[in-house]
């Protein structure tokens, strides 16, 4: 934790010229092909890395698939894991998050940058809609990281809701 607070100190000079910056990209995504504004995220995350001396090493990129789309599964969601997958992933790729946390400084402008989605988890409608949107972005070729947390724990109040009420319906 000590370590983030580092790395946010460390690269507070940049903000006023950066967030700005990622703000207008994400914007106008008509201007900037998909691949320059990961590219854009992708920096932001290298200057921090550099800033708090992180180094990143990644393992089993050769099992990825060259071509098509796939869903990553993180064992965990911890605060690093996004911006490590991202930077060791040299191919444009999108998330699904929380919308709660979607909302704070920085994090919307990743958000937005690679159109993630977000994933409101007492919605079980809107659940069903982004996991229906995420499936058919990948037969189109995205790539995604899904983590187990926000998906596993959708799925699951979906399918409860589904069940209580069909049960409703027996009686």
């Amino acid at each position: 934790m000590l370590k983030l607070f580092f790395v946010i100190f460390a690269n507070f000079h940049r903000a006023p010229y950066i967030v700005p910056k990622m703000r207008y990209m994400a914007d106008h995504p008509q201007k900037y092909s998909e691949a320059e504004r990961y590219d854009m995220m992708r920096h932001c995350i290298d200057l921090m890395n550099k800033s708090g001396k992180i180094t990143t090493e990644a393992y089993g990129l050769e099992n990825l698939p060259e071509t098509g789309g796939y869903i990553m599964y993180p064992n965990h969601q911890g605060k690093y894991d996004l911006l490590g997958i991202i930077t060791t992933h040299d191919k444009v790729l999108s998330f699904v998050m929380d919308k709660q946390k979607s909302h704070t400084m920085l994090v919307r402008e990743f958000v937005d940058l690679v159109q993630a989605k977000r994933l409101e988890k007492d919605n079980p409608r809107q659940g069903l809609t982004i996991i229906n949107e995420v499936a058919k972005d990948v037969k189109n070729g995205k790539r995604y990281v899904l983590f187990p947390r926000v998906a596993i724990s959708s799925i699951i109040r979906i399918k409860c809701r589904i069940l209580k009420q069909e049960a409703l319906r027996l009686h």
